[in-house]
């Protein structure tokens, strides 16, 4: 028989085995015991922490011919079909890989078809994210009324990017990171399985590594298992992961604190040619600076620190560790962008040392103004003024713009074409999910086109804070807008309060044949 990796031989049979899901566990155990089932359920949270095996287990266990206490007996001939993987009424769909409008409608096609073998027909839709907008709209009235043998299960890491029409047609929940100590029960008990040797500060740098992520943390005790011929040790598992030991990062900050530029280069050049990941390490040595914080602030925490580790935050003190984590996570955020991560790192270490030169009050201390209190008082006056003169002339020229471009729409609009841009305005909710676009759709949902021409379109908004809002992302708006309606407009954005003052004059001037247009 063929390997089978560790975190799919490892993958729950029961309930009892999904660890750090207590709440989650016992909800949907006590549905399936009460018999209290919904159509549509979605499971979200970080990846690797049971959402997809959750899944499958409430599968497995609906459908279970006698399950006893919400759990799954594993003996029926239902929960054998499932456990080889041949029941053809639990169906598994990838949506990174099926997102299309055809892969939803062939599932609504299916639908009415009753299930083979099985009570329920379960669909589980993975990574439901990464679905199109147009199989959204397609899965949304099945989603809703499904036929009552037909159950839909949809898993996300990120369910911002779902429309909100889709979230209400489900029962949520939430899965969290698993803590050290379920992963370490995990661990442990596949190890003991298994018969691995591995040390305990081994264990403890898979755990740290995974970061909360169970099958991240299986995953890597499987490669390490591979690449060792004895005892897993740290080193060996530093090395696979591509993180750095205690040592180095003690060795690197004492550099640091001793100015060597030369020596930090070298380490760096080290690290480079031994493979190591700098987004990795980057994310190591901010987690050491933060212990170096607590120490300083006398938290004291559940880890044994050597004398080394106590020696070199004694030599440093609090600003300077606040600095440099300042730095570090500056790294990790241009390294998102770049791949040149070697590059950002090395030339934000060397600004680090640049800073570290600098005396603590010259950099964090602000020098007393010689300035006495009035001439102080009288200059901020004064600033004052002029600024605010100059914002209301720009407010006056602003408003007269405005007033011109009304004039304008007003002198062109018809029914024809503001009923024309109603009927579209509803396109905005497919927008919702769209990163670029999200934030001025939900605005625009608020808000009413009132008046129109071939030209342009007069837009109300409830708030003065919607409309200051939706005017400081004018051109991203007004390029969502002419995206929808397929044409190019000129938008002019008002208050729905000022929308009731200034129509009837603007009415009384078409009346009187006295619009002035420019």
């Amino acid at each position: 028989m063929a390997y089978q990796t560790l975190y799919r031989k490892y993958r729950p049979k029961s309930f009892e085995f999904v660890f750090g899901q207590d709440t989650i566990v016992k909800t949907l155990k006590n549905v399936i015991k009460n018999n209290k089932l919904s159509h549509a359920y979605l499971f979200t949270g970080p990846r690797g922490t049971g959402k997809t095996s959750s899944a499958k287990l409430f599968a497995k266990t609906i459908n279970c011919l006698n399950n006893q206490n919400g759990d799954a007996c594993n003996e029926c001939d239902s929960c054998k079909s499932f456990n080889n993987n041949s029941n053809p009424d639990i169906i598994e769909i990838d949506a990174a890989s099926n997102n299309g409008v055809d892969e939803i409608r062939e599932i609504k096609n299916k639908v009415s078809l009753v299930p083979s073998m099985s009570k329920y027909k379960v669909y589980i839709i993975d990574e439901v994210h990464m679905l199109s907008i147009g199989a959204f709209n397609a899965l949304l009235k099945t989603l809703e009324e499904p036929p009552e043998y037909v159950i839909f299960i949809l898993a996300t890491t990120e369910p911002q990017k779902l429309p909100a029409t889709v979230i209400s047609r489900c029962q949520r929940f939430d899965f969290k990171s698993i803590t050290k100590e379920n992963m370490k029960k995990c661990l442990e008990n596949i190890i003991k399985k298994e018969k691995i040797c591995i040390t305990d500060d081994a264990l403890m740098e898979i755990i740290d590594n995974s970061k909360g992520g169970m099958r991240d943390a299986i995953g890597m005790l499987d490669q390490a298992f591979a690449f060792c011929d004895n005892e897993i040790s740290i080193n060996d598992i530093q090395e696979l992961s591509g993180t750095i030991s205690n040592s180095e990062i003690i060795d690197f900050l004492n550099s640091l604190k001793t100015e060597e530029y030369s020596r930090i280069l070298e380490i760096i050049k080290k690290w480079s040619n031994d493979g190591k990941d700098f987004y990795l390490l980057t994310q190591k040595l901010i987690d050491f600076i933060r212990k170096g914080i607590l120490y300083k602030k006398n938290v004291f925490f559940n880890e044994n620190m050597d004398e080394k580790i106590l020696q070199l935050f004694n030599n440093y003190n609090e600003t300077e560790l606040y600095l440099i984590i300042d730095n570090m996570l500056e790294i990790l955020n241009k390294m998102q962008f770049n791949y040149q991560k070697e590059l950002i790192f090395e030339i934000q270490v060397i600004k680090i040392l640049d800073e570290l030169n600098v005396s603590r009050e010259t950099l964090y201390k602000k020098k007393p103004s010689k300035i006495n209190e009035n001439t102080k008082a009288k200059s901020s006056k004064t600033v004052d003024f002029k600024i605010e003169s100059i914002n209301d002339e720009l407010n006056k020229i602003i408003c007269e713009l405005k007033d011109i471009r009304i004039n304008n729409i007003l002198k062109e609009s018809s029914r024809n074409e503001i009923n024309f841009i109603d009927e579209l305005w509803q396109n905005l909710n497919d927008y919702l999910i769209e990163e670029n676009y999200k934030k001025c759709a939900g605005i625009l949902l608020e808000s009413k086109p009132v008046a129109a021409s071939k030209k342009g379109i007069i837009i109300t908004l409830p708030t003065q804070t919607m409309l200051l809002e939706i005017e400081k992302n004018y051109d991203l708006s007004k390029k969502l807008i002419n995206q929808i309606l397929n044409n190019e407009y000129k938008i002019v954005y008002i208050t729905s309060e000022h929308w009731k003052k200034i129509r009837p004059k603007y009415v009384e001037l078409v009346k009187n044949c006295k619009l002035h247009i420019k």
